[in-house]
């Protein structure tokens, strides 16, 4: 069996280094836009269930009015 050398006189190959930061940083900048894109669809859906919340309390009242008219 061969032995690996991991003592003190190792280095690590540049370029494979350098891949492993690149795809690093690829992977955190997609994980970024990801959590940008589901904050604005979680934005937009709030938004909308706000706005029919809103149309739903004004058919109330408008409705709560016409009962009250004699």
């Amino acid at each position: 069996m061969t032995e690996h050398d991991d003592g003190p006189g190792w280095k690590s190959s540049s370029r494979g280094e350098t891949a492993w930061k690149e795809t690093l940083a690829g992977v955190a900048s997609r994980n970024a836009e990801a959590r940008k894109a589901g904050r604005e669809e979680r934005d937009t859906y709030e938004r909308g269930r706000e706005d029919a919340r809103r149309a739903a309390a004004a058919k109330r009242h408008v409705k709560l009015l016409k009962r009250r008219t004699p």
